[in-house]
């Protein structure tokens, strides 16, 4: 397929449809009690710190957000990847480790 100089799309292409059909479940509502669900300790790390009242921070810091805004609006707003990048790092770190 090509795109010539009017934007316009010329030549043919295929694609292969194939469609499965799923073969019908053998289990029945009976089995579902039977179902379970674990989750990793990191999920349940992050879990109980969501659920802690001490580490709870307000949504977001709406004065930083517009100081943010400006700078972006006039120009001056800096982004420093290694900075974010380090904090990423950390970020990760602090989860696989707890």
């Amino acid at each position: 397929m090509k795109i010539d100089n009017s934007g316009k799309l010329t030549g043919t292409y295929s694609t292969q449809g194939k469609t499965t059909a799923r073969a019908p479940s053998s289990s029945s509502s009976s089995s579902a009690s039977s179902d379970n669900v674990q989750i990793n300790s990191v999920a349940s790390r992050l879990s109980a710190i969501g659920n802690d009242p001490s580490t709870q921070q307000p949504s977001f810091d709406a004065a930083k957000v517009e100081s943010i805004k400006s700078a972006i609006a006039n120009g001056s707003f800096n982004i420093n990847p290694d900075k974010i990048a380090d904090g990423l790092i950390t970020s990760a770190r602090e989860l696989l480790n707890g």
